[in-house]
C-alpha cells in the first residue's frame, strides 16, 4: 500500500484548503473594509503547517502511483480529514459557539452537500463565515461530481462501473483525459451557479442570497441563508428558479457536457434522464394532489408547495417553502421514500440514484419473464447495453447495504434515546445526504445542537458514508484489505 502517496496527497489538499480560507477574508475586506483574520489564523496555519509537513516528508522524485487499493484508502481518509480542518473556522468564530465535534459535523454536512445544520438561528453566523459555508458548499458539490464520474467507477462502486467512459479508463492517456474531463465539469457545474444566480438576482433577491442559494441549489446542498429555508424568500419567481436548479443539479452533467459538443442524440436517448424526469413527475404529482386535498390552499400554490417539496427531496436537496411535517401521516412516510431515490450518476445528489433502480427493475424483468418462459433467454439491456452479471450483483448488493446501513444507525440513534419516527428519518436524511426530515434531528424546526457527542457521531459517519456511496468506506473495514 503506498502511503507515501496518499499521505502526499491528502498534504496537498490541506495547503489548497488553507489557500481557500483566505477568500473569505477577502471577500469581506473588499465589500466592508473589515478584516476578519482571528477566526481563520489559526485554522489557516494548521492547514498549511499540517499539509506542508505531509507534502515535505512525503516528497518522492518519482511519479505517484496510485492503485485501486490506494484509491479506496485516499477517497476514504480525505473525507475524513478534510472536513475536521474546514470546520475549524466555525470553532474559532466566537458568536457561533460550537464545540470540536459540532464544528466538525458542521463542515461534514456542508462539503457532503447534506445541508442539516446546528445552528438554530443563522442570523448570527458572521458574513466571513456564511460565505465559508456557502464555499465549502461548492467545492464538495463540485467534488462529488468528479468522484461520481472519475473515481467511483474506476473503483466499480455499486455498478458505477457501467458509466465508465473514455475519461476514466485506466491507460497511458489518463492524467490528459482526467484533466479534460475534470475542466468541463467544473466549467458546467460553475455555469449553472452564475445562471442561476443572474436569475434570481432579476427575480428581486439580493446578490448575497441569489449567488448563495444558486450555490445550495446546483450543489443540491439546500443550505439557506435564513432559518426556515425558502419560507422566509416568498417570492414565486425565485422558487421557480430554484426548482429549475435542483433539476439540474440531480442530472448528470456529463450529459450537459455532450449537449454542449453538440451531441444531442445521447441527451435525448439517456434513460436515465428520462427516468429521472419521469419520476420528478410522477412524484410532484402525487405531492400537489396530497397537498390541495389535505388543505384549502388554491391549486396554483398546491403545485408551488408540492412541486417543490418533491424535486427537493429526490434531489436530496432538502431545501422547502412550507413545513412539510403538517401535510399529514401519508406524507411523513412518502417524503422519506422520496428520499431514498436520489438523481442521476454523476450528479451532485445522494440517494440511491435512478440507475440503481433502472437496473434492478430490469433485471427483475427479465427474471420475471425466465420464470413463465424456463427455455427463454432474455437478457437485461441497460441505455444499449447489456447489464452484465458482475454489474447487476453490484447494484443489488448497494441497495442492500444501503437499507441495512440505514437500519444499524437507527438503532443506533434509538439507543441515543430519540424515538422511530426521528431515529429512521434522521438515518435517511444523512445516509442519503438529503439534510432534511421529520423528527427533532432533521424536521423543518430541527437542529441537533443539544444532541450527544454519541448521536452526532452516528450522523457524522452516516453522511460520510453515504457520500462515498457506502462501498469505498466498508471495503477498508475488510481484515484483507490490510493485507499485503
Amino acid at each position: 500500500m503506498n502511503w507515501s502517496g496518499v499521505l502526499f496527497i491528502n498534504g496537498v489538499l490541506l495547503a489548497t484548503l488553507g489557500s481557500l480560507m483566505c477568500v473569505p477574508i477577502v471577500l469581506e475586506f473588499c465589500i466592508s473594509g473589515n478584516f476578519p483574520i482571528d477566526d481563520f489564523l489559526l485554522p489557516i496555519g494548521g492547514c498549511f503547517f499540517i499539509g506542508l509537513s505531509l507534502v515535505l516528508s512525503n516528497k518522492t522524485s518519482e511519479t505517484i502511483q496510485i492503485d485501486t487499493t490506494d484509491a479506496f484508502l485516499l477517497t476514504s481518509l480525505t473525507w475524513f480529514i478534510i472536513p475536521v480542518f474546514a470546520g475549524l473556522p466555525f470553532l474559532c468564530c466566537a458568536p457561533l459557539n460550537l464545540s470540536f465535534f459540532d464544528s466538525w459535523y458542521e463542515s461534514v454536512s456542508t462539503l457532503t452537500t447534506t445541508g442539516c445544520t446546528l445552528i438554530r438561528d443563522i442570523s448570527v453566523m458572521p458574513s466571513w463565515i456564511v460565505t465559508w459555508r456557502f464555499l465549502l458548499s461548492y467545492v464538495g458539490g463540485v467534488g462529488m461530481i468528479l468522484m461520481g464520474m472519475i473515481v467511483l467507477p474506476i473503483l466499480r462502486i455499486g455498478g458505477m462501473q457501467l458509466f465508465r467512459t473514455e475519461y476514466s479508463d485506466r491507460n497511458e492517456k489518463i492524467l490528459p483525459s482526467v484533466a479534460q474531463i475534470a475542466t468541463w465539469i467544473v466549467g458546467v457545474y460553475s455555469g449553472l451557479i452564475a445562471i442561476s444566480a443572474v436569475l434570481l438576482r432579476l427575480s428581486g433577491l439580493s446578490l448575497r442570497d441569489s449567488v448563495c442559494y444558486a450555490i445550495s441549489t446546483v450543489s443540491t446542498s439546500g443550505i439557506p441563508t435564513y432559518s426556515n429555508s425558502l419560507m422566509s424568500l416568498n417570492n414565486v419567481w425565485s422558487e421557480v428558479i430554484i426548482l429549475v436548479g435542483m433539476i439540474l443539479g440531480g442530472s448528470s452533467l456529463l450529459l450537459f457536457i455532450k449537449g454542449l459538443k453538440g451531441n444531442f442524440g445521447a441527451v435525448k436517448k439517456d434513460i436515465q434522464l428520462k427516468g429521472y424526469l419521469e419520476t420528478l413527475l410522477a412524484f410532484s404529482l402525487i405531492t400537489t394532489w396530497l397537498r390541495w386535498y389535505n388543505s384549502d390552499l388554491s391549486l396554483f400554490n398546491s403545485v408551488r408547495e408540492g412541486a417543490l417539496s418533491a424535486v427537493s427531496f429526490i434531489t436530496t436537496t432538502g431545501a422547502f417553502n412550507s413545513d412539510y411535517e403538517k401535510w399529514g401521516p401519508f406524507a411523513m412516510l412518502l417524503f422519506p421514500i422520496m428520499s431514498l431515490v436520489g438523481g442521476c450518476t454523476g450528479s451532485t445528489s445522494g440517494g440511491i440514484k435512478i440507475f440503481r433502480f433502472q437496473i434492478l427493475f430490469t433485471c427483475a424483468k427479465a427474471h420475471i419473464q425466465q420464470l413463465r418462459c424456463p427455455h427463454g433467454v432474455f437478457i437485461p439491456v441497460y441505455n444499449g447495453q447489456k447489464v452484465t452479471d458482475t454489474v447487476a450483483f453490484s447494484v443489488f448488493v448497494f441497495i442492500a447495504l444501503y437499507i441495512i446501513t440505514i437500519c444499524s444507525a437507527s438503532l443506533l440513534l434509538a439507543l441515543c434515546g430519540f424515538d422511530f419516527e426521528t431515529s429512521v428519518s434522521a438515518a435517511i436524511a444523512t445516509v442519503g445526504n438529503v439534510g432534511a426530515g421529520i423528527g427533532s434531528l432533521v424536521g423543518t424546526g430541527g437542529a441537533p445542537c443539544s444532541v450527544a457527542v454519541g448521536a452526532k457521531m452516528v450522523l457524522i459517519v452516516c453522511m460520510i458514508l453515504g457520500r462515498l456511496e457506502l462501498l469505498t468506506l466498508l471495503t477498508l473495514l475488510l481484515p484483507s484489505f490490510w493485507r499485503k
